[in-house]
């Protein structure tokens, strides 16, 4: 009968691992749980005769084996990874529209970087020396590559 019962805990054990990895991967619960269970049915089959233990440890370690195995040459985890790529770009058009000495107005706190609105235009800026509160005029110093730079124009 503790055979049966060795038996089972293995295979109860090998199922979920199997869960684990191919259904609940990163949870850890299922896996835990698979771990004891080989742990506890291969410990029984020790108690039962050292034959039956060995028997029982190589086959479940065969049949661990043989699973990751199986996982690498089809590519079973490929599929819980992120392949996907993104190839696109965000347009900044609006930075062809602004010049050096063009004036605006802070619509946040500069600390160094905040919101200013330029005409119509809003544009996440930068101070070029210290911080700039809210609602103040402000005028464009540089613009370096996606990075506009502006001052405060009463000092």
């Amino acid at each position: 009968m503790d055979i049966w019962v060795a038996i089972t805990l293995v295979i109860f054990g090998l199922l979920f691992l199997v869960l684990e990895v191919f259904i609940f991967p990163g949870v850890g619960v299922s896996g835990i749980v698979g771990i004891l269970s080989l742990g506890i049915g291969v410990y029984i089959a020790f108690k039962i005769d050292s034959f039956t233990g060995a028997v029982i440890l190589i086959t479940s370690l065969l049949i661990s084996s043989a699973m990751v195995w199986y996982s690498l040459k089809y590519n079973v985890f490929k599929k819980m990874l992120l392949s996907k790529n993104i190839e696109s770009k965000v347009e900044v058009n609006h930075l062809k529209e602004l010049k050096e000495g063009d004036q605006g107005k802070t619509i946040s706190r500069l600390a160094p970087m905040g919101k200013a609105r330029f005409g119509n235009l809003y544009s996440e800026v930068s101070s070029w020396e210290g911080l700039i509160n809210e609602n103040t005029d402000v005028t464009i110093v540089k613009i370096n590559d996606n990075t506009i730079f502006v001052s405060p124009l009463n000092k």
